[in-house]
């Protein structure tokens, strides 16, 4: 098989018919298209002139992976002075005709950046410059008013950011001051008691699903492949502005959501109450299967299968076998998540052709995904041996990152059950020590090795 550095050299061989090039070339194929180049010849593509506009994919491309090389705000200068330049470089652009071509390639331009990566505009500075590329060709009133549709929109989604780090800020402080543990019961209690259908609560988890996946950004996604290694990717991190990153925040949410699970079915001191949890949260990660909604999927069966969980012996021998044979048919990572890679892309297929948007609902498995793009981001070489920047390695990259903006544009339409919102978002979940000693309460350790753990564990309160 040939690699892409391989098909690159085959194709800058046949194009210069040399081995020596200009920092500035681009290398073509024999369709046009851009395989490499110097990062400033890649950026004078990405400028746009009265009769030149890069495509969408291009300039997505582009602007999503050139971020490791140069700053946006660096970026942002330089395509200032491009544009200028191209305007004053030719008397044609002040007619109006030339004026228009030209607004509607920059318009092109600035669309796509603003509307697919618009923390970047986050800055004063950069929402100023922005405004500068769109005032250089503004002829009419028509124009004018899709410069202001278009500023409108990114207002629109940083004033979302905004109100959502402020939610995520009071939701971390009403957690931390949240110090109860969770509390066994002889008698029936947790979610199945205020909520015991399954498919009323797998929405409510694909609102809190959506609400946080929509707001983690491809920018964001970038810059952690770029420079977190493969096992730390994104968590515990913040962000420029110091509040935890949205990647931290999302991850934090999928280990909060496997531990209230495990919880929901520890907190039954009777075996009948933990077998009805146990299979009521199979139910509900089936829910959210059949919704499109893995993440929460996940986590309810990781957490069904942590330890604490997974050593009730005589609560597993009554749960009903299919509902076994699901759990571990989910959780299966034969084939690199073999079971679960065929699901998600069915749920695609059914996306795609779907009308209504609860039918359009796709949210991946966020950690699985995190690893699949690292490993697309670190398995071309981004620079090429003659100091050019692999495109065709960016192109492999945000190709996936597309897929990742049109689920995370989907709006979730199920009606919200407050009662339950709250209580999935605020219910104190506990830590592995607590939750295997309610385990114990559960069901006594029979081993000689979970009777020393159960008195490590119970000499350590």
């Amino acid at each position: 098989m040939i690699s892409l550095t391989q098909q690159v050299n085959a194709v800058r061989l046949d194009t210069h018919k040399s081995d020596t090039f200009e920092q500035n070339d681009l290398v073509l194929d024999n369709s046009g298209a851009v395989l490499s180049g110097s990062r400033d010849a890649l950026i004078r593509r990405l400028v746009p002139t009265r009769d030149f506009c890069p495509d969408e994919s291009y300039i997505f491309s582009l602007l999503v992976n050139i971020r490791t090389f140069i700053s946006p705000h660096e970026l942002m200068q330089k395509i200032v002075q491009y544009c200028m330049f191209a305007q004053n470089a030719d008397s044609h652009n002040f007619a109006k005709e030339g004026r228009g071509r030209m607004f509607a390639h920059i318009l092109r331009l600035c669309s796509e950046w603003a509307t697919n990566i618009p923390y970047d505009f986050k800055t004063e500075y950069m929402r100023t410059r922005l405004n500068e590329l769109l005032r250089l060709c503004a002829v009419d009133k028509t124009y004018q008013q899709k410069t202001t549709d278009l500023q409108a929109t990114l207002r629109s989604s940083l004033n979302k950011l905004d109100r959502y780090e402020k939610a995520v800020a009071n939701l971390q402080k009403a957690l931390s001051e949240n110090t109860n543990l969770p509390e066994q019961s002889d008698s029936m209690t947790g979610l199945f008691l205020m909520c015991n259908d399954a498919k009323i609560v797998a929405q409510q988890l694909t609102h809190i699903e959506m609400e946080r996946f929509s707001m983690v950004g491809v920018d964001e996604i970038v810059q952690s492949l770029a420079s977190d290694p493969l096992s730390e990717i994104g968590r515990h991190s913040k962000n420029k502005e110091g509040t935890i990153s949205s990647i931290s925040f999302y991850i934090e949410w999928f280990n909060r959501l496997s531990a209230f699970a495990a919880i929901e079915v520890l907190k039954q001191t009777k075996k009948r109450n933990r077998v009805a949890v146990f299979e009521f949260m199979i139910d509900i990660a089936k829910e959210c299967c059949e919704i499109g909604n893995f993440n929460s999927m996940m986590a309810i069966v990781a957490g069904l299968s942590l330890p604490a969980v997974s050593r009730l012996k005589k609560t597993w021998c009554r749960v009903e076998k299919a509902k076994l044979e699901i759990l571990q048919h989910q959780l299966d990572p034969s084939g690199n998540f073999l079971s679960y890679r065929a699901t998600i892309k069915a749920a695609q297929w059914r996306a795609d052709s779907a009308r209504g948007n609860q039918q359009k609902i796709v949210i991946p498995f966020f950690v699985l995904l995190l690893k699949d793009l690292f490993l697309i981001y670190h398995g071309h070489p981004r620079i090429l041996p003659n100091a050019h920047l692999n495109f065709m390695a960016f192109n492999q990259l945000a190709e996936q990152l597309r897929d990742v903006i049109q689920w995370k544009s989907t709006i979730c339409t199920f009606e919200k059950n407050p009662q339950v919102l709250q209580y999935l978002l605020i219910t104190a979940v506990s830590g592995e020590k607590d939750s295997m000693l309610m385990s114990f309460e559960c069901e006594p350790p029979e081993s000689s090795s979970e009777r020393d753990q159960h008195k490590k564990l119970k000499g350590g309160k």
